[in-house]
């Protein structure tokens, strides 16, 4: 197996271009004399100096750029740039293992972390100085989407879901979250995903707030629900009417401390069901119906391990008789929640073209349960509630 140290690959990729230009023939044979000093060895003749930034790949140095990416290669261009000490982009220091140089270009990979200072410079240090170029690394946007389990207890642990945690120091505590006014920490950190736990004592109704600086530097914020109790359309099931019609086998129970409806069963492709849930509507909140794209049903699924809800499944929802919202559970790749119980929301406009009903009037929410195969059920609806976006 043969190997390439990183400096020399490097140095390859530097060199190519100055040989393109400098060989007249592939045959044509140099020789240096016994004082020659590699390129990347010339001593330098004062502080450094950096005029351009060109992408690696930018081989004839034609388009400069004053921006970068996270782990890019860039060239940077000026004078007096060998016996390098130090390299940074917006203060986050380079691996100078990776650097070749020459006297007046080197090239460079953009580290693969940020800083939240937003210096927006590179800082160029060797042996006769520090030079600096305005050169920015912009931010990839934080956005907090949703906890995998709102309704989880208070003690316990929850995932939140979003992009670019790991960018936005949360461990450090530049980017904070607090549950109900206290501060927590987040752990186990990737870009898409992070955990929390939940105070013990955490009420319903609390909100999880996460706060950080955006690339601007400007304090940005977002909160997600802790156990919205408040908002259930129909709580434990106590005083609802439920009519089902079909050979549906659902039954409503309280599993885990969650209210909820079980479908279990056998069912035969195209068979089917409906189930009406009708009471008054809660008080809160109040919907406008101008505005409905604006809100979601939500509910907590829970699936038996082996028995996920697939589009095959056939579930449908509407409000008040209006038009049928069919449910593609996870854009066709189907939901597996292995016994544990996760959040869902569906768009509330297209299965409330009938409106949602006025405060303390009846409304009724029908579940169509029509599988589009043969199909075995095991799975639970609970926590069901219309909620803004």
């Amino acid at each position: 197996m043969i190997t390439i140290n990183m400096k020399h690959l490097l140095a390859i990729c530097l060199m190519g271009c100055a040989m393109a230009t400098t060989l007249t023939s592939c045959n044509n044979i140099v020789d240096y004399a016994d004082g020659y000093t590699p390129a990347d060895q010339l001593a330098n003749t004062g502080a450094p100096q950096i005029s351009a930034v060109f992408d690696v790949a930018d081989t004839q140095r034609s388009t400069p750029i004053t921006e970068g990416t996270l782990n890019q290669m860039v060239v940077l261009v000026g004078d007096n740039l060998n016996n390098v000490t130090r390299i940074a982009f917006n203060t986050v220091e380079c691996n100078l293992s990776e650097v070749y140089t020459q006297k007046q270009q080197a090239i460079v990979r953009i580290p693969s972390k940020l800083s939240m200072e937003h210096v927006n410079k590179i800082e160029y240090t060797t042996d006769k100085g520090t030079a600096t170029f305005d050169f920015t690394i912009p931010f990839p946007a934080l956005t907090v989407s949703h906890l995998d389990n709102e309704f989880m207890w208070a003690g316990g642990d929850v995932t939140v879901h979003g992009s670019n945690f790991d960018l936005y120091d949360f461990e450090g505590g530049t980017s904070t979250v607090t549950i109900g006014g206290t501060t927590v920490m987040p752990t186990d950190i990737t870009s898409s995903t992070m955990k929390l736990h939940i105070p013990e004592g955490t009420p319903d109704n609390s909100k999880i707030l996460f706060t950080w600086n955006d690339d601007n530097g400007q304090q940005q914020q977002k909160a997600l629900p802790f156990r919205p109790s408040s908002a259930l359309l129909y709580g434990d099931f106590a005083g609802v009417q439920m009519a089902v019609d079909g050979s549906v086998t659902v039954v409503a129970e309280s599993t885990d401390g969650y209210g909820n409806l079980h479908f279990t069963g056998s069912y035969g492709a195209w068979a089917w069901n409906t189930i009406d849930l009708s009471s008054n509507m809660i008080a809160t909140p109040v919907v406008d119906n101008a505005a409905l794209d604006n809100y979601v049903l939500k509910f907590e699924l829970q699936t038996a391990t082996n028995f996920p809800v697939t589009e095959n499944t056939g579930l449908q929802f509407c409000f008040n008789w209006g038009d049928n919202y069919v449910w593609n559970p996870a854009d066709g790749l189907g939901i597996n929640t292995l016994g544990k119980w996760q959040t869902v929301a569906l768009p509330l406009a297209p299965m409330a073209t009938k409106g949602i009903s006025a405060p303390n009037t009846w409304q009724t929410l029908r579940i169509i349960f029509q599988p589009l195969a043969d199909y075995e059920a095991d799975f639970r609806i609970a926590n069901l509630r219309i909620v803004e976006k």
